[in-house]
Formats: C-alpha cells, sequence, structure tokens
C-alpha cells in the first residue's frame, strides 16, 4: 500500500463521522475527529452524548495546566506520605458512562499532552483510574490550518483511531432543517453549495464561511429588530462578503 498524502487521506462528511465515533465507542477505541474550524466537530460529540444519556465532559487541555490533569499533591498526615488530589472534571462514580472529551488536544503545549498521555494510553494518571464506562474522544485542527498546534508525540497518536472530517452540504441541509436554521440561509446555501465552507488557511481575512458562522448568519436574520444596514454589517463580519444584498430585515418582511 503506498504512503497516505495529503490528497489521499480518506474524510467523512458530519453523518459518517457519527457513526465511525459510534462504533468507535461501542468497540472502546480512543478516536480523535480532526478537521479545519467551524465545521461542527465539538457539536458532533455533544449530539452522540445526547443521543445515549450520556455525560459529555468538554476539557479544553490549552487551557489546563499539567497538575489540573494529573491533580495537586498534599501530605496525607495519616499516612505520611504525598497524595494527588485529581481533579474534580474527572468522573469519580465508578458507575459513570460520561464521555470524556479531550477537545483541541493537540494545541495544549507538549507538557499538557504529556500529562494526558498517561490518561488516554493507561486509563489512569498518578493514582486516578478511569472509571471503566468511561470512554474518551478528543478532537483537534490540522497542523496546516494555521491555528495553535503542537505536534502530537508519536505514541499518543498511536493510541488512538484517526478521523478526517470534511464540511458536506447534504449533511448540513438536513442537519439545519432538523435545528430550524433560517430559511434565507439554508435556500442560499442550496443555490450557493460552494459558500458553506470557503476557509483558507492562507487568508488574511479574518471571517470565513463555515458551518458555525452560517449558524450565526441564522441567529441574526431571527432577530426581528434589527435594522437592514446593521444586519448587512454583522453578516459580513461572519464571512468573507462579496458583494451579496440582505433584501430587507426579517422585520421588513413581515
Amino acid at each position: 500500500m503506498s504512503k497516505a498524502t495529503e490528497t489521499n487521506i480518506r474524510t467523512v462528511g458530519p453523518k459518517g463521522a457519527i457513526r465511525s465515533l459510534r462504533h468507535a465507542i461501542k468497540m472502546r477505541r480512543p478516536i480523535f475527529l480532526w478537521g479545519p474550524p467551524g465545521i461542527g466537530k465539538s457539536d458532533i460529540v455533544k449530539q452522540i452524548g445526547e443521543s445515549a444519556d450520556r455525560e459529555v465532559i468538554d476539557v479544553r487541555l490549552p487551557l489546563w495546566e499539567p497538575t489540573d490533569i494529573k491533580g495537586i499533591p498534599y501530605y496525607n498526615s495519616d499516612s505520611k506520605t504525598m497524595e494527588w488530589a485529581p481533579p474534580s472534571e474527572l468522573p469519580r462514580d465508578p458507575a459513570s458512562k460520561a464521555i470524556i472529551f479531550l477537545d483541541e488536544l493537540n494545541s495544549a503545549p507538549p507538557a499538557v499532552q504529556a500529562a494526558a498521555y498517561q490518561l488516554v494510553l493507561n486509563r489512569r494518571v498518578g493514582t486516578y483510574v478511569l472509571p471503566d464506562g468511561v470512554d474518551i474522544v478528543a478532537a483537534g485542527n490540522r497542523d496546516g490550518d494555521r491555528g495553535v498546534t503542537y505536534r502530537m508525540p508519536k505514541p499518543l497518536a498511536n493510541r488512538f483511531l484517526h478521523l478526517e472530517m470534511k464540511p458536506d452540504f447534504d449533511d448540513f441541509q438536513e442537519w439545519a432543517v432538523m435545528n430550524k436554521v433560517h430559511a434565507d440561509v439554508v435556500g442560499y446555501l442550496g443555490f450557493a453549495k460552494q459558500d458553506l465552507f470557503d476557509f483558507d488557511s492562507k487568508s488574511i481575512s479574518h471571517a470565513f464561511a463555515t458551518p458555525r458562522s452560517w449558524s450565526f448568519v441564522s441567529d441574526l436574520l431571527k432577530d426581528p429588530d434589527v435594522d437592514v444596514d446593521t444586519l448587512q454589517n454583522l453578516i459580513a463580519g461572519a464571512w468573507r462578503w462579496s458583494g451579496h444584498q440582505v433584501h430587507g430585515s426579517p422585520k421588513d418582511r413581515r
């Protein structure tokens, strides 16, 4: 088998990602969901937790220190030894069925990744042991997305199954209808599918179109009190606007 390159990496849309994540969780395999910003990686993990009635513990690793994972040392006067107090975010209940979501794992500094390493590989860190029913899912942006990322240690990467996600209009349309995304957004994207996602890591623009930014546009369009000029300003701030016009606010269309 030939060596994989950037042009032949297998990618999946949101529905394929959900199916794959559910099966990996069923098989008790940690899985890492890769993808560009704004395509719904975090939302997919939350959706899986909600559908299975499982708590999702969202751990934003770039905000953590290594001691936030291993815990704080303290002196146990009874045993006369130094022990570790594990973080309250990690489940203590032996019957827990939580999903620990290590979001933005590869954006965490190497020392934090090293602390997470033992949790993922050995299901324990220090004296803390993960309950048997707890599963681990991680996510992060790709190195080429120009976000803040650090190279993941190979032994840690090898512990995960890896899945790369891509935007898919049909999946987005189905989700948008179910979640009552504004009809103007769904209608426009049905006409201009290429505008669902136009992220370019080399662009100097602060705004770019993603499924997440289109949900922002939907919320703006639903506001009955916004004037047309303000609406256009804010929509332009949600994605690279190229002369498209908003023909009246929701208030004007009533």
